[in-house]
């Protein structure tokens, strides 16, 4: 089957190959996991001592992962205190826009992305928590 690209098969990964420099993201569990994000963030501050899970590696070498603060950066996002969010973490405000969008649109079923977007948003995402963490 050359020259066409098809939707990742049931229990398959959620992403797949489709030609060269590009990946297919299914959007279908996305969506899943969307809804669950948003509604976990929406009920968290209302349970009594939910802090959070402490990360690993700042906890191990206090170098702040890519990912920290989301759980504070989501909770506040979805609560509207944007400049907070944006100031623990900006990947909470662009999850909670994209599971916003992933949940009124239901069209398309997957996504391509370039294959070095990944990496690229991961990369600047700890070299913000590094500035921010005055590492840098």
């Amino acid at each position: 089957m050359t020259g066409t690209t098809s939707a990742p098969a049931a229990g398959a990964a959620p992403w797949e190959r489709s030609r060269p420099g590009r990946t297919v993201v299914d959007l279908r569990p996305l969506r899943t996991a969307g809804a669950a994000m948003l509604g976990a963030a929406l009920v968290l501050p209302l349970l009594p001592g939910a802090a959070g899970i402490a990360c690993p590696l700042r906890s191990l070498t206090g170098i702040p992962c890519p990912l920290c603060g989301m759980t504070r950066s989501v909770t506040a996002a979805v609560h509207g205190r944007w400049a907070d969010a944006l100031a623990l973490n900006p990947a909470g405000v662009a999850a909670v826009v994209a599971g916003a969008v992933l949940m009124v649109l239901r069209r398309p079923s997957s996504l391509a992305v370039p294959a070095w977007a990944p990496a690229a948003g991961v990369a600047l995402l700890w070299a913000y928590q590094l500035w921010r963490a005055p590492i840098l």
